[in-house]
């Protein structure tokens, strides 16, 4: 078949492949109670010292005097190679106990320090600065942002120290810049000896203090050190006593804010507040997670070609005969006990669908309807956080006027408008974000259509969003304050400090 024009989601043929992001528009609402319960790491942050080395990088080029366009150059090929300094120590340092302090995200540039470290048993640090990143400034403009937040640097291309930015805490790293500038290549004797830079080692450092800091005391930040606070509290109350491999880091958050009994007197009135609004944040995601696996696979017969309506039928196909009251309504357990806390029904369904080897159309819908019936029995507080401020984002209050509207049709028939729906609504999102570019006009989407049908190009995202717990979890494992022995968590050596 010859790819043609439509008039929905299509490309130039030319164009360079774009895969799209968010079909749905159904994220926003996750990103923003991270943002806001976790304002000091995104998804791709993990290592705190890599915030303390761009801090002390900042004060370099402040010394320096680095401060226009001409000297970009010079203070991003230091931080290319400062950089490289300090993942090639933390690769180097392979001793036991550094997954235990370091956590499970690897050092940046790991993919080609290794391989330079296999073949050579030395680290060039000039030519593999030149390899490690596509991005000119390195992780920097990865980290900037959240390093404006925590008030270590003001975030510009050459940024400037931030209040949060101890000089003296910060000479720790001195040494990392003064071997980034040498010629010869580091031996693993010479990342041997500098093992006290390993990102597993900040913990106890000077700069671990101050990174420790900059999260939870700065008084030129005191919202966001108050949030980390609270944050980090509930962090270590979620996880003591866990096992480390038994679950992910958002399931035994989920068990603690949102379904453990007594809440108010397990952590207190002054956290109470800050874990409902977790409890909220939590049991959105469920709904926002129902709605990506049921677009993936929704979507997911076009993989090939075919038309939507086949795409829709084989969607429905294992449906149960019912309708959508006796499925979605009427089958549904009790959402939350006799005193108004909520249930685990996510997890079992969740467990059905681990046992089943992958979820079911019917398990997903019914998340759905879960979450739209939950909002009967929530508090204020975790209400307004679990509905979000937005009105347009398939939310539990469209999810209830569906099941009211379709209550007494046959369920096959009313997922089937529903997902004739989303597909009208994934065209609209995708229009949103049209632009131009010099290959034409730009419409974000996995979708292509072929003549009369369409081709699924990839694969859609199905996973849960991120509210960052994992990546908050390995900044506070690092500056110590939570810690496990490999097999159960517990609070760090320095959770008292920055939760009480």
């Amino acid at each position: 078949m010859t790819a043609m024009l439509g008039p929905a989601w299509t490309l130039k043929p030319d164009t360079p492949e774009d895969t799209g992001r968010q079909p749905l528009a159904v994220e926003t609402v996750i990103g923003t109670h991270a943002a806001g319960l976790i304002p000091g790491v995104i998804t791709t942050t993990p290592h705190a010292r890599y915030l303390a080395l761009h801090a002390r990088l900042a004060i370099e080029a402040q010394r320096r005097g680095w401060t226009d366009k001409a000297d970009l150059g010079q203070f991003r090929a230091l931080v290319r190679r400062a950089e490289v300094v300090l993942g090639a120590v933390s690769v180097a340092h392979g001793d036991d106990d550094h997954h235990l302090r370091a956590g499970s995200f690897g050092s940046h540039g790991v993919n080609t320090i290794r391989p330079a470290l296999d073949r050579q048993r030395a680290v060039d640090v000039g030519h593999v600065a030149d390899a490690y990143s596509r991005v000119p400034g390195g992780y920097l403009q990865t980290y900037a942002g959240i390093e404006a937040v925590l008030g270590l640097t003001d975030g510009g291309r050459i940024p400037l120290p931030g209040p949060a930015a101890d000089a003296d805490q910060l000479a720790a790293l001195d040494e990392v810049l003064s071997v980034a500038e040498r010629e010869k290549p580091l031996s693993m004797a010479d990342l041997d000896a500098l093992r006290h830079l390993c990102v597993c080692a900040i913990g106890d450092a000077p700069d671990g203090a101050c990174v420790r800091n900059a999260y939870f005391v700065d008084p030129g930040h005191t919202d966001y050190a108050r949030t980390h606070r609270r944050s980090a509290a509930l962090l270590v109350g979620a996880l003591t006593g866990e096992q480390v491999d038994a679950e992910s880091i958002d399931m035994s958050m989920d068990r603690w804010c949102c379904f453990r009994p007594g809440l108010l007197e397990l952590v207190g009135e002054d956290l109470h507040p800050h874990a409902l609004v977790w409890r909220g944040a939590l049991l959105r995601n469920w709904s926002v997670w129902a709605w990506r696996l049921i677009w993936a696979r929704l979507v997911s017969p076009l993989s090939g070609t075919g038309t939507l309506e086949q795409a829709i039928a084989e969607f429905v196909r294992a449906l149960p005969d019912a309708t959508v009251r006796e499925a979605l309504i009427d089958g549904l357990p009790p959402v939350a006990d006799h005193v108004g806390t909520p249930l685990p029904v996510e997890h079992d369904l969740y467990d059905d669908a681990l046992e089943a080897d992958d979820w079911t159309v019917l398990g997903m819908l019914r998340l759905l309807a879960v979450g739209a019936r939950r909002l009967d029995h929530l508090d204020p507080v975790t209400r307004d956080a679990f509905v979000g401020a937005f009105s347009d984002d398939l939310g539990p209050g469209y999810v209830v006027a569906w099941l009211d509207r379709d209550a007494d049709r046959p369920l096959a028939d009313a997922v089937s408008d529903l997902a004739a729906a989303l597909f009208h609504r994934a065209e609209s999102v995708s229009r949103q974000k049209m632009q131009w570019t010099r290959y034409g006009l730009r419409l974000p989407t996995r979708l292509r259509r072929v003549g009369d049908r369409w081709r699924l190009e990839g694969r859609e995202g199905r996973g849960a969003v991120s509210l960052r717990l994992p990546t908050f979890t390995n900044v506070m494992q690092q500056l110590g304050v939570v810690a496990h022995d490999g097999g159960t968590w517990r609070a760090g050596r320095h959770a008292t400090e920055v939760t009480s």
